[in-house]
């Protein structure tokens, strides 16, 4: 069975370069280390240090075990750092993670949930393929992602991927546009405009667009480009392009730009709430009633 102070030499192994400065910062005799990575390498059936010239260091198979020690040792460690916090304030952490866009319009109404719910809400912000990466590795408890075509979610056994909410994705364009506030446009109408886009050529929202004119019949041409949507409805404002902006992004205040509704296009993406098996029966409850009953934004 694995030994957590196996994975503690290990670790310091790793980061001090020998089995001696491991005992030091372990505060551990020599033998005590060696004692336990001994035990590592039967569990394992092979090697995990060897000696040089240069002093310790892990062999291959170490080198491959290291990533789940650093993560069952912050696990653990944490775990005792929360059940300490409930005994003593009973509310209970829960990290939660989300994309940007969605974090002004759905963040206020899922912190609240959790609070009542008894919890103490720690919240980031990523992009997709890091908030995926935080939830497998178990950094956060849950997030909230949306899909994303061409990339494939394979989440470990125990994890839940449900989704809670359809995001509708609009296209603005300045308040003097000719097309403004119309609804039933062909894509087709705004061939000729120029496109405020995301910061790389594989943001999803640009990607569904792409699609959707390449059935239109044309390729969109991409004026300037931005990760923050705040800084593209701006830009649109300022007359520099049109965007297809999601929903949960849309400026709070539609004064600045207008929405075009298109007819021949659906644009839309779906919003997905991930729980690691850290989350309880009643937080991963209230996430998502919060995201389900809030889709009028």
């Amino acid at each position: 069975m694995l030994d957590l102070r196996q994975l503690r030499a290990l670790r310091a192994v790793a980061e001090q370069g020998s089995v001696l400065r491991a005992a030091v910062a372990l505060q551990w005799s020599q033998p005590t280390v060696t004692h336990h990575l001994r035990g590592l390498e039967r569990l394992l059936g092979a090697a995990v240090v060897q000696s040089g010239s240069g002093g310790t260091g892990l062999t291959a198979i170490g080198a491959a075990m290291l990533p789940h020690a650093i993560a069952l040792l912050d696990r653990s460690e944490r775990a005792v750092d929360e059940l300490r916090e409930l005994v003593a304030t009973q509310r209970r952490r829960i990290a939660i993670g989300v994309f940007p866009s969605a974090g002004a319009r759905l963040l206020p109404r899922v912190v609240r949930a959790l609070q009542d719910a008894g919890f103490e809400p720690a919240v980031s912000e990523a992009e997709l393929d890091p908030l995926m990466a935080a939830v497998a590795g178990l950094r956060l408890d849950a997030a909230i992602v949306y899909d994303a075509p061409g990339r494939p979610t394979v989440l470990p056994p125990g994890f839940r991927m449900v989704p809670v909410r359809q995001e509708h994705l609009s296209v603005i364009v300045p308040p003097t546009h000719p097309l403004a506030g119309r609804a039933g446009v062909p894509l087709a109408d705004l061939r000729g405009e120029a496109w405020i886009a995301g910061a790389t050529e594989a943001d999803p929202v640009d990607a569904a667009l792409a699609r959707a004119a390449r059935k239109a019949g044309f390729s969109p041409r991409v004026g300037m480009r931005s990760d923050d949507y705040a800084v593209v409805a701006a830009y649109v404002a300022a007359g520099f392009g049109v965007a297809l902006v999601p929903e949960l992004a849309l400026p709070a205040h539609l004064d600045t730009v207008a929405t075009v509704e298109i007819a021949d296009a659906v644009f839309e993406r779906r919003i997905f709430l991930v729980t690691a098996p850290t989350v309880d029966a009643g937080a991963r409850a209230a996430l998502e009633q919060v995201l389900r009953t809030s889709a009028s934004g």
